[in-house]
């Protein structure tokens, strides 16, 4: 059977935050989250201290487990406090706080980012994960090993202590599956000392990037491509090490642009091979009320996983009896804390997500 570690990208939101304190214990003691933190300002050191301030403090449910800080959306390329890059003052606000956090960084990061990953890794021996996109999975195989190997030597880190992360971010439909898993096999068998990393993963997700598609009261189905990929992935041929499988649970893997708004009540409930999506309509006079139909419509469905389950799939078997039926943040919590729980007892029991 395969490694049942888990690893959901998440965007450090209310509602995926909320959702790490909610899952059962062995979805906690199986996950590796890589967090990413989100701009909600403009780019400036000012603001980019005060949002890794507010999500280091949304974080206190998840207490001294694990996770993996990502940085990268945040765009800054200089100091943010003193001498202080910002994934070194990210790693410091989150191990306050007694998280085990691990630094991630790119190719393309440059030589902050990079002394940051380094000095945290010595002071604190939190390992380093190296995350490539697609883009330098596409360049030739050998020319990316030669790329990781050098970027481990610059942040003097050794295999066994580092994390790789494959993530092909979006991928939706058959064609990109097989492509996927193609790059990812490839990748793995041009990499030197595969088998000695830490870890090593594999992220894709495949939740579109909205629900225009689907009809108000109309339960929709989209196929879960980022599951498919992984199981691509461990049928290919002379595979020297199957990697972890990493998703971006419940939302689409991109930072969407424009300005938010209230959603529809709704449920992204995810099943063995798709999730199943329910919404009300925005202009139903009941606003938020429609979401005990919502849950009551899903909790009746046949793939409905049951109460026991976790603390997500008891409030939808029975929605009316937890004070109020909430807003956007709360459905977003409930869809990723069932999402957690529901991959990590598929992988524990059946070897698959």
């Amino acid at each position: 059977m395969p490694e049942s570690l888990y690893v959901p990208v998440l965007k450090a939101r209310q509602g995926e935050l909320s959702a790490l304190g909610k899952i059962q214990p062995i979805t906690r003691a199986s996950v590796l989250p890589l967090l990413e933190i989100v701009p909600s300002e403009p780019d400036d050191p000012d603001a980019i201290q005060r949002t890794i301030e507010r999500t280091a403090k949304k974080l206190t449910p998840w207490g001294g487990e694990r996770l993996m800080v990502d940085t990268g959306l945040l765009g800054a390329a200089g100091p943010v406090q003193g001498d202080q890059g910002v994934v070194a003052y990210a790693l410091s606000k989150v191990r306050e706080l007694g998280i085990g956090a691990i630094p991630v960084v790119r190719l393309a990061d440059g030589e902050l980012a990079r002394a940051d990953a380094r000095d945290t890794h010595l002071n604190y021996g939190s390992g380093i994960a190296i995350r490539l996109n697609v883009e330098d999975m596409d360049e030739d195989p050998d020319d990316v090993n030669d790329a990781v190997s050098a970027l481990l030597g610059d942040l003097n880190i050794a295999r066994p202590d580092a994390v790789l992360i494959l993530d092909l971010a979006v991928v939706q439909g058959d064609i990109a599956v097989r492509a996927g898993a193609r790059m990812v096999a490839d990748v793995l068998r041009d990499t030197d000392g595969v088998d000695e990393w830490r870890h090593v993963v594999v992220t894709a997700g495949a939740f579109p990037v909205d629900l225009s598609t689907i009809a108000p009261r109309t339960i929709g189905d989209f196929p879960r491509y980022d599951a498919a990929l992984w199981d691509a992935v461990r049928g290919r041929r002379r595979l020297p090490r199957l990697p972890v499988f990493g998703d971006y649970a419940v939302s689409y893997p991109l930072l969407s642009s424009g300005p938010p708004f209230p959603p529809a009540p709704q449920l992204r409930y995810t099943v063995s091979d798709s999730w199943l999506v329910l919404k009300g309509k925005r202009s139903d006079p009941r606003g938020n009320e429609q979401f005990y139909e919502v849950c009551e419509k899903i909790a009746s469905h046949p793939q409905f996983a049951g109460a026991a389950l976790g603390a997500a799939d008891a409030r939808i078997a029975d929605p009316r009896s937890f004070g109020g039926p909430g807003n956007g943040a709360t459905w977003r919590e409930m869809g990723t804390t069932h999402h957690l729980d529901f991959v990590v007892r598929r992988l524990t029991t059946l070897g698959e997500p």
